[in-house]
């Protein structure tokens, strides 16, 4: 589920035929934008402030990126020749230039490697390499003068290095281009490159593209709405389903927003004005969408640091977004169309007889019978627990993306019975942290750690919040449901284990969970451990909340403080007239 939240503007764009692109800078927070022929900025992107930037008289031609591996900014000067240089350099044109002897299309960061070049011509080379063997580098063109290379990726499959093109012909068929590239040259395998026609049987086109690396596959947006995918690492096109809200009469933007999300700018279906539609790729559904009054032809798209950036008709706007988590399909109604998959699937008649299913023995047959996850999931993890090995629990647990909650409520039992066998009662202090930091005996350290690992995987496994009460109402006892609130509170406050911001959510909600099955239960009894771990999730959740407040109070004098304006400590200072108290 995405939410987007308010637009606006970055910078002014200068002229939208010369804007070359924008892309990382060295912190995360800021970007490079290259806004023409001449100019090239950095922004920051919390506060829009332009926080540096360059000009030159030798004009620009591909969007300037930083090289991390060198610690300098690298742009590409009359279509042939390279410059690097220093953030402090405050003259371009006194650089020397590194001249080609073919035209270069773009440059490509990679990480902490070194950045490839891209030629015209389609091949491509290793920065450091390329500016070392300059008159040696290939020059064979890969592509036909007709052709046109439209967007260019870099990825890695089974950790080897590849690029990916898409390329468009005079007659508007598309095509897309992978190869393997060398470690440390950059430059391509030949031997291994193959190129994947982008057709459908139907009468339709293309109207949008995009090669992500995030998830090893090329999108493709046709005229009839349909969203599809080839996949890198299985060689094969897949339907997602269909992309609501926007109309696919004029070219379409796709930008990878994360979290399996696309994000999608063109038209609104009633041509008269813009759209942005955030696009979950495992339901096949629009997750929201935003209106604007003006739509763009083949404007450049990106997300950076949880952020839209778009190139509009005489500025660069700005988007900030949120991709959250949870579960919540009921904001997704009627943003699902379903769409048949009625192409032609070609058989290898090489394949063996039964399917390759990528899972556990343990499951293969029940799969081969046809039974639903839920089903299989049912049959074996009893017997999973009968057996009395976690770890083997762990390795069929990860085939299952719908474990049922009763399932659930088991697995969960059997965790906290694996860490606190003893029942110990968690008013003990000291007897509860020897628990939860495995300060046991060195012979049992390393087992008992794989339990609390064990108890960790389980706290994490997706839930239904609303059909998972009932469960652990009758699934767990009291004993285990304080058990579990203390553990919880210790991971919350307590724990050295670094948590991301998911997990903690998740925890979060586990503590709403277990108050609402045992509320009755926490009422009625009089129990001091009931008493002594309500009165400590108290005050875990006071002191968040004080801590919300405090930064709550501290955004302003941050945002003053970022802006450039100086904080007047002084309250006399601002006042018109001054009391003060005279003894006689």
């Amino acid at each position: 589920m995405a939410k987007l939240h308010n637009y606006y503007v970055l910078c002014p764009l200068i002229d939208q035929k010369s804007f070359l692109g924008i892309t990382h800078d060295k912190e995360e927070s800021s970007v490079i934008v290259s806004l023409g022929r001449n100019v090239v900025n950095k922004y920051r992107l919390s506060d829009q402030k332009q926080v540096g930037g360059w000009t030159s008289k030798d004009h620009i031609t591909a969007a300037v990126i930083y090289d991390n591996e060198q610690d300098h900014y690298v742009g590409v000067f009359n279509n042939n020749a390279i410059k690097t240089w220093k953030e402090d350099s405050d003259n371009l044109d006194k650089i020397k230039k590194q001249k080609f002897p073919m035209n270069i299309l773009k440059l490509i960061r990679r990480g902490d490697e070194s950045p490839l070049v891209i030629f015209a011509n389609g091949n491509c080379a290793a920065l450091s390499f390329a500016l070392d063997n300059r008159k040696s580098i290939e020059s064979k063109a890969l592509i036909k003068e007709t052709d046109s290379i439209v967007d260019i990726s870099y990825y890695k499959l089974n950790n080897t290095p590849h690029i990916c093109y898409i390329i468009k012909n005079n007659k508007d068929n598309y095509e897309i281009l992978t190869c393997p590239l060398r470690e440390e040259l950059g430059d391509m395998e030949k031997t291994k490159l193959q190129r994947i026609k982008v057709s459908r049987t139907e009468d339709v086109y293309v109207v949008g593209h995009l090669i992500a690396k995030e998830k090893l596959g090329v999108y493709i947006l046709w005229s009839d709405g349909k969203l599809t995918v080839y996949d890198f690492e299985k060689k094969n096109w897949r339907t997602i389903g269909s992309v609501p809200w926007i109309s696919t009469f004029s070219s379409v933007s796709i930008a990878w927003m994360g979290k399996n999300h696309l994000i999608f700018f063109g038209s609104n279906v009633e041509q008269d004005g813009a759209i942005i539609v955030a696009y979950n790729i495992v339901l096949g559904v629009g997750s929201c969408k935003y209106p604007m009054k003006m739509y763009t032809e083949g404007a450049k798209l990106y997300c950076f640091d949880n952020r839209i950036v778009l190139e509009a008709s005489n500025h660069i706007g700005m988007l900030p977004y949120v991709v959250e988590t949870k579960r919540n399909l009921s904001s997704l109604l009627g943003s699902h169309e379903v769409t048949k998959d009625e192409s032609t699937e070609i058989a290898n008649w090489g394949t063996p007889t039964r399917p390759l299913y990528h899972s556990s023995e343990d499951i293969k047959d029940l799969i081969n019978l046809g039974l639903t996850e839920r089903s299989i999931c049912s049959q074996i993890i009893p017997l999973l627990l009968e057996k009395n090995d976690h770890n083997k629990i762990v390795k069929v647990l990860n085939d299952f993306k719908d474990v049922p909650e009763s399932i659930l409520v088991l697995l969960l039992s059997y965790a906290i019975k694996l860490v606190n066998p003893n029942n110990i009662d968690v008013t003990n202090n000291e007897e509860f942290l020897r628990i939860c930091e495995s300060d046991l005996q060195s012979e049992g350290t390393r087992a008992h750690n794989s339990k609390l690992n064990f108890l960790n995987y389980v706290l994490q496994i997706p839930v239904s919040d609303a059909t998972l009460v009932p469960y652990l109402r009758n699934g767990l006892s009291l004993d285990n449901a304080l058990f579990l609130m203390s553990y919880i509170s210790y991971l919350l406050v307590d724990s050295e284990m670094e948590i991301h911001i998911e997990y903690e959510s998740k925890l979060l909600d586990w503590c709403t969970l277990l108050m609402d099955a045992f509320y009755q239960q926490y009422l009625m009894t009089k129990d001091e451990k009931v008493t002594f771990v309500l009165e400590t999730m108290k005050l875990i959740v006071d002191n968040l909340v004080d801590q919300l407040m405090v930064v709550d109070s501290l955004l302003p004098k941050l945002h003053q403080t970022v802006s450039g304006k100086q904080a007047n400590n002084d309250v006399d200072d601002l006042l018109s007239y001054t009391i003060e108290l005279m003894e006689i």
